[in-house]
């Protein structure tokens, strides 16, 4: 199981997204705290990630909600893993699943695949409503399917499989 230091920058952060870390499996480990963790910035001049704090120390999961000129909302890699809330983000649920989507890739696993892996974690029945959702052009970047496909990736990484 990994296990993360989770940082909220600030308590407010804290309060208001804490009570809904159970969204993500119990695989992930966390302990909670209030604060930031030793961070680094990527290439300053690349509009994506402009002013982007990322952890130094391995294990660690930070989640700000710092103004900045970053497009990027998160970023994860090598048991690491950033994740920004901004004014427009009303949605919890959509935080957390951020924040898991992050820790999938802190892990090594292929968070951005949804689409080109369906055939991988969807049931039958799962395919056929895909299809009719698309259909109805309902955008499939949604947390309904991202709660299945994240759980799915999650149970592949607890059988020890990566990408």
């Amino acid at each position: 199981m990994p296990h993360f230091d989770l940082y909220f920058k600030t308590e407010a952060l804290r309060q208001r997204l804490e009570p809904h870390l159970g969204l993500i499996p119990p695989f992930f480990e966390f302990t909670v705290q209030t604060g930031a963790p030793e961070v680094r910035y990527f290439d300053q001049k690349d509009p994506m990630w402009k002013g982007f704090p990322f952890p130094v120390p391995a294990g660690t999961v930070y989640v700000f909600d710092d103004a900045i000129p970053a497009r990027a909302l998160g970023g994860g890699m090598d048991m690491r893993a950033s994740v920004r809330v901004t004014r427009e983000d009303r949605d919890d649920e959509a935080i957390i699943l951020r924040i898991w989507h992050e820790i999938l890739h802190a892990i090594g696993q292929p968070a951005d695949d949804m689409a080109r892996r369906a055939g991988e974690w969807q049931s039958v029945s799962e395919r056929l409503m895909w299809a009719a959702w698309q259909s109805l052009s309902r955008p499939v970047d949604v947390p309904f399917w991202h709660r299945k496909f994240y759980s799915r990736l999650t149970e592949r990484a607890a059988r020890g499989r990566q990408d």
